[in-house]
Formats: structure tokens, C-alpha cells, sequence
């Protein structure tokens, strides 16, 4: 059976929908044929992934004109030169070209956080309706639809009445830690381990919540820095703001780091993970952290809630005065923090294993290529965020 993604900008992956992708690709390699189409800035010529073909197209310069371009050609090359059982589209921006699509494909789409649900963060208004409006593709001519985050898969049935599919994100059982890469890390940015407060994110935008994250450090009286590790070029006004708002003797910023076991080691030498999101997908850096054992703060948005149920602390999302006195209070109360957290480990790596979701997907697609019920897929349930956290 061959499948060919798009929606991704490519392998190897650095954030967002390319780590989900890389994760089921890596476990579905063996039983389908696999292509995926990338843009050709972020995947190298010459880059080799194995079981896996990559066909890079031409990059468009321009933050609107990249993305239109990318999803234009990749559907052009798919419908006059492609070969394939059925096409895995990601993200509702990029399902404009279904139209197209559908007349040789079958097509599965997947939301990786639904435009209509997000707040306009670093989108205009009218970038946020067209988005909205690829709503209306994504649900009505895909053969099937995902969504990764239950409150997503709530939204798109009550407000469409169509049943979609949730699907979460998941982690890696087993989770690389380079110890010795991640203390020398932390004497390059001169900082101790577990003396630190950790805010990390592969793309620092607005509805990540840094800003009330610093609003709230800044009221504290704390003898260690507070880090912030991610792309902080995404939206240049809200990167000024944030270093605006930063004490440059307390906040260090840090580009994304590509490598994962030096990510899980400075993730793992943290006094405390600081999640602030304001509305998120389905973070996968928010299960990694959690199934590290990492100490957690977050919002108290349903994404958060639905999954971690009471095995975290939370403060009002939006609010950095109750932040900071959650931040107080688990400096104060290390022995409850270490009981949230290993519950929170235990409950992530038992029931988001990537190995789990990976199979999920592999059934769906059989279904969809096949046209007949799969054993264990069940595409007609609608998910309730009530039943996801009542289920814990």
C-alpha cells in the first residue's frame, strides 16, 4: 500500500507536525510504501531517510507565498506524476487542495490544531478566516478526519456535526538522555543543574504564553534563571516584546535544539517545566516533559487538563500573578511535586506510546484503502473532552 504525506515541510524534523510525522513514519516504514513531500529549504538535497522516499520542491521565498506554493506543487506532482493508494494530508490550512486531490486520491486529514479553535496569535484577521475556511474542505472531502487534540475533535463535531477521528501525539518509550552533552549545555549558558526554571517550545509565538511566563517570573525574588529554548524569529514584533519584558541578567534565551538527548538532558536537569500555552494541538514537548519525570507547571486550558487529568499543577491560563504563586508554592513543596510528576510519567508512557498511535493510523489507512471495517478502528464515536479526562 502506498501512502504519501503532505502538509509536512520534511525529514528530519526540527518542531511541530514534522516530529508527529517522523514518529509514525519510523514505525510504518516496513508495512507501507512511503512518500512525503517536502519543501526543499528545509530538507537538504541529498538527505536520506531510510524506507522512505522525499521528494523536495522548489522553495518559495515569503511567509504566505512558502506554505500556498508548497501545497500547490506537491498536489500538481501527486495528481499528474504520483502513484499511490492514498494521501495523509496534515494541518486544516493546507487541505485547500483537495478539491484536486479527490478526483484520483483517497485522502485521510489530520488537524494538528484547528484554525477556528486558535486564537489569532500571530495570524490577521483575515488570514485567520481563510484558514477557517479550509474547515470546510477538511471536513467534507476527506474520506476520513483526525484530530490530535480532543478538545479540536469536540469543537469540529459540535460545530459541523461530522464525526472525527481523535488521534493524540504521543512519546518515544524510549527517550534518549545524553547526560554529559546536557551538563556541559548548562556551563555554556552558565547555568547550575536543577537551579533553573524551563520554558521550551519549537516555535515561541504568542499563544505559547512566554510573555505571561515572564510577566510572572519577573515578580519573583528567585536565585535562578528562568530559560526559554525555541525559534524566537516566527513573529519579530512579539520576539521584541519578549525581550523587552525580559531581565537580561535573570532570562536567557536559547535557540531550539535539534538534537534530542541533549533536549531531554537540559529538559531533565530543570528545577521546574513551565508550560504557559494559552491554547495549544497537542504539544509533544508537554508529554516529553511529562514523561521525563520532569516537575510540571501549566495552564489550566482543557488541552493541558484532558491529559494530565490531577497529575499536574496548574494556574489560571492568562494569569501571571496566580503563575507566580504556583511557582512559589512548588519551590516550597518539593515532596508534592515529586508525587504530580511521577504520576504524570507513569499515566503519559502508558497510554501515549507512539507505538500505540502509530498502529492506529496504520489500521485507519488499511480501512480507508481497503473500503471495509478494520478490527479496533472505530471512525463513528464522537470524542467528548468530558469522557477523555473522566476516563483517568
Amino acid at each position: 500500500m502506498k501512502i504519501a504525506y503532505m502538509g509536512v515541510k520534511g525529514l528530519p524534523s526540527k518542531s511541530g507536525t514534522e516530529r508527529v510525522i517522523e514518529a509514525i513514519i519510523k514505525r510504518l516504514a516496513g508495512k507501507f510504501d512511503i512518500t512525503i513531500y517536502c519543501d526543499a529549504d528545509y530538507t537538504p538535497a541529498g538527505t536520506h531517510y531510510e524506507g522512505v522516499k522525499l521528494i523536495r520542491i522548489p522553495s518559495f521565498k515569503g511567509r504566505h507565498l512558502k506554505p500556498i506554493m508548497l501545497g500547490i506543487l506537491s498536489a500538481l506532482h501527486a495528481f499528474f506524476l504520483g502513484n499511490y493508494d492514498l494521501i495523509h494530508m496534515n494541518g486544516v490550512e493546507n487541505c485547500f487542495t483537495l478539491p484536486l486531490l479527490r478526483l484520483r486520491y483517497k485522502v485521510i486529514s489530520t488537524s494538528h490544531g484547528t484554525p477556528g479553535r486558535m486564537p489569532l496569535s500571530k495570524w490577521s484577521r483575515i488570514e485567520h478566516f481563510l484558514m477557517q475556511m479550509a474547515e470546510y474542505p477538511f471536513l467534507y472531502l476527506s474520506n476520513y478526519v483526525t484530530a490530535i487534540s480532543a478538545m479540536d475533535t469536540e469543537y469540529l463535531h459540535d460545530r459541523y456535526g461530522r464525526n472525527v477521528i481523535y488521534i493524540p501525539n504521543g512519546i518515544d518509550m524510549n527517550m534518549p538522555v545524553d547526560d554529559e552533552a546536557s551538563h556541559r549545555e548548562l556551563k555554556r549558558l552558565g547555568i547550575l543543574p536543577h537551579n533553573y526554571l524551563l520554558f521550551a517550545a519549537g516555535r515561541i509565538i504568542e499563544r505559547k504564553g512566554a510573555h505571561i511566563l515572564l510577566d510572572a517570573f519577573n515578580s519573583l525574588d528567585l536565585d535562578m534563571p528562568l530559560v526559554i529554548i525555541g525559534d524566537l524569529n516566527q513573529v519579530p514584533e512579539y520576539e521584541k516584546r519578549l525581550k523587552g519584558l525580559a531581565d537580561q541578567g535573570r532570562v536567557i534565551f536559547a535557540p531550539p535544539i535539534a538534537e534530542e538527548g541533549l533536549l531531554y538532558g537540559v529538559l531533565k536537569l530543570c528545577k521546574l517545566f513551565i508550560f504557559p500555552s494559552i491554547a495549544e494541538g497537542m504539544s509533544i514537548m508537554f508529554l516529553e516533559a511529562a514523561s521525563l519525570g520532569i516537575p510540571l507547571i501549566c495552564s489550566d486550558i482543557p488541552e493541558n487538563a484532558s491529559v494530565l487529568g490531577d497529575r499536574a499543577l496548574y494556574f489560571r491560563s492568562g494569569d501571571p500573578v496566580d503563575l507566580a504563586n504556583k511557582i512559589r508554592w512548588a519551590i516550597d513543596h518539593p515532596r508534592e511535586m515529586v508525587r504530580l510528576k511521577e504520576s504524570a510519567r507513569d499515566w503519559i508512557r502508558k497510554n501515549y506510546s507512539w507505538d500505540l498511535i502509530a498502529s492506529r493510523y496504520g489500521m485507519l489507512y488499511e480501512q480507508c484503502i481497503l473500503g471495509w471495517p478494520v478490527p479496533g478502528v472505530d471512525t463513528n464515536t464522537p470524542v467528548k473532552s468530558s469522557v477523555v479526562r473522566n476516563k483517568e
